[in-house]
């Protein structure tokens, strides 16, 4: 009982492995031997009796499934490399904005020296609309701010 549950277990084998080239020739052959063991395969044997088997043909995986497109009322959504694409291309429009906000905060401060450096004497429009002068520490302590400001942040 064992051999022959072994030995179907081969000839199903067996047949999985010619079906796949048999069914490109589309030629299936089926005998039984001396002992009564049924085979398939490709060519017929000489000594014995065998009738050709019929296979359908597999149309593939795509058999039942539609080509029209779903329409769905939804946008298709970006591949993952070209979410890459945007997200690089928001930081590099990010960092390009951080580069001319820095740049003009470097200016203000180059030009807030250039006005309290020279000058022991500085007159400033307040907010109010009055005009003051700068008393001289609160001149230095500007002028050291502006003068750190630009140390860390510009070239």
């Amino acid at each position: 009982m064992r051999i022959a549950t072994i030995f179907m277990a081969i000839s199903i084998s067996t047949l999985v492995l010619f079906a796949t080239d048999a069914a490109a020739q589309n030629e299936v052959y089926r005998w039984v031997d001396e002992n009564g063991v049924v085979h398939f395969g490709d060519q017929p044997p000489a000594h014995s009796n065998a009738e050709q088997v019929s296979i359908q043909q597999s149309k593939g995986i795509t058999e039942g499934l539609s080509t029209e497109p779903v329409a769905t009322d939804q946008e298709p959504q970006p591949s993952y490399a070209q979410q890459l694409r945007e997200e690089r291309l928001d930081k590099r429009k990010l960092n390009a904005e951080n580069k001319k906000i820095a740049a003009e905060g470097c200016e203000q401060m180059r030009k807030l020296v250039s006005e309290l450096e020279p000058s022991t004497r500085v007159i400033v429009r307040m907010d109010d609309g009055t005009v003051t002068r700068l008393d001289d520490n609160v001149r230095l302590e500007k002028l050291a701010e502006a003068k750190a400001y630009i140390a860390r942040n510009c070239d």
